[in-house]
């Protein structure tokens, strides 16, 4: 495997995203998302905590381009923005865990 050194920008992107997976309570949102998408009641109820501490942090998600959020009528629905999120999370237990 060839690395390659990340230019500035990367690497603060970089660090952000993972300082967003850090947090157990948005770490085991995203899993939960991984699943397919849920709307802000369901997650917040998932992870034990309010709508707005979850709307929160939803947002800081997807300020970091984890996740993406839709608008049905009253709803707010949430997913997973790129599918290799999916296997960031998968290998992070592999490695972590």
């Amino acid at each position: 495997m060839t690395e390659s050194v990340l230019n500035e920008t990367e690497m603060y992107r970089l660090a952000g995203a993972l300082r967003a997976l850090a947090h157990p309570m948005r770490y085991r949102m995203l899993c939960l998302l991984s699943r397919g998408e849920m709307n802000l009641q369901h997650l917040a109820r998932a992870v034990h905590t309010s709508h707005s501490n979850a709307a929160q942090h939803l947002a800081l998600l997807q300020a970091q381009g984890l996740v993406m959020m839709r608008k049905a009528a009253t709803r707010v629905y949430y997913r997973i923005a790129d599918r290799r999120t999916l296997d960031l999370l998968a290998r992070s237990r592999q490695v972590l865990a």
